[in-house]
């Protein structure tokens, strides 16, 4: 009887070893995202909308003037590459983005917007739409069809449009010493919308007597790359785009050097480069950056973690020990 009881409480033993296998099973088959970092956007006006990469994540929001928006973003991922911020009655902000997150960390990201001058904001109704243009050279005047709408200042100027008025047709952007760039007008912004569109000047063939006019103490940098439209900055200070596979930047010889150059444009890994040579007076300097497109993204499944199933023979032993222990109850 002695041992039966023995055999009983060892069936028990095993029996609540079997249980506690196959509960944590179950908790092994939840899967953690993956790792997380996050990037804050600091502004200083509050409900500017914020994009990354075109995509919409939301507004800056807080106390006092400014504002702020957090946005994670996932290391493992595809990291993005342009910030963009905007609201009506302000200029556009767009930059490169440089940097990642560590797991559990934060990049912080700066976004100023500029004021819009009264003439510039001043609206009929609530049928106001915008059109942004970019340039790479400040102080272009930007004209629709036939109207003066202000001049570059930032690499961009903001033009209101309404609804419900005629469309525009075409907009130039001239400079002298520069060729003059003209583009049709496709599209027109609807109530609240907001349309790039980009404009690159490039120097006129250099005389002498156009060089003086220019300045003498200017050099030229010629970045050259295989896709166009790319965006160019120079130490995250936003140049211009590319076109026809070149975009000429204008420097001061006496000015701070630039340290870095960055090519980017959406679906293509940025290009970043080191400046090491710097143009003297006159002078051109050919920087070259290669764009490829950004790999497809693939779905990694998800596999789920079982616990292996106990050997067959210890269940039939927990079976036939529990069978023995009930036999030993039901003679007492």
């Amino acid at each position: 009887m002695i041992v039966l009881k023995n055999l009983y409480r060892i069936g028990l033993v095993i029996i609540l070893i079997v249980f506690c296998s196959v509960i944590p099973a179950t908790a092994d088959t939840v899967t953690d995202g993956g790792d997380q970092g996050w990037y804050v956007i600091h502004c200083n006006v509050q409900l500017a909308k914020v994009y990354l990469d075109d995509k919409y994540v939301g507004e800056t929001q807080g106390a006092g003037q400014g504002g702020t928006l957090t946005v994670p973003a996932y290391t493992t991922g595809t990291p993005a590459k342009t910030l963009r911020v905007q609201k009506n009655g302000y200029s556009t902000f767009v930059n490169s983005i440089t940097a990642v997150p560590e797991p559990g960390g934060s990049v912080d990201l700066y976004a100023t917007l500029n004021q819009i001058s009264g003439t510039s904001t001043t609206s009929v109704g609530d049928d106001v739409g915008w059109y942004v243009v970019h340039c790479n050279i400040d102080g272009a005047t930007v004209m629709f069809d036939e109207a003066n709408r202000g001049e570059i200042s930032q690499g961009m100027v903001y033009v209101p449009v309404y609804s419900t008025g005629t469309p525009y047709q075409k907009y130039t952007v001239k400079k002298d010493g520069y060729t003059t760039f003209s583009e049709t007008i496709a599209h027109v912004p609807g109530k609240g919308e907001t349309i790039d569109l980009y404009a690159t000047l490039n120097p006129v063939a250099t005389t002498a007597t156009t060089q003086a006019i220019i300045g003498g103490d200017t050099g030229w940098y010629a970045v050259h790359c295989n896709i166009d439209g790319a965006t160019v900055s120079f130490d995250n200070e936003a140049k211009g785009q590319i076109a026809d596979g070149l975009l000429k930047v204008r420097v001061y010889v006496t000015g701070t050097p630039y340290k870095t150059f960055t090519v980017y444009k959406a679906g293509y890994v940025p290009y970043t480069g080191t400046i090491d040579t710097y143009p003297g007076k006159g002078e051109t300097v050919d920087l070259s950056a290669t764009l490829n497109a950004q790999p497809e993204t693939t779905t990694i499944p998800v596999t789920t973690t079982q616990k292996s199933p106990l050997p067959v023979w210890i269940s039939g032993l927990a079976l036939v020990i529990s069978v023995a222990a009930v036999s030993v109850s039901s003679r007492k």
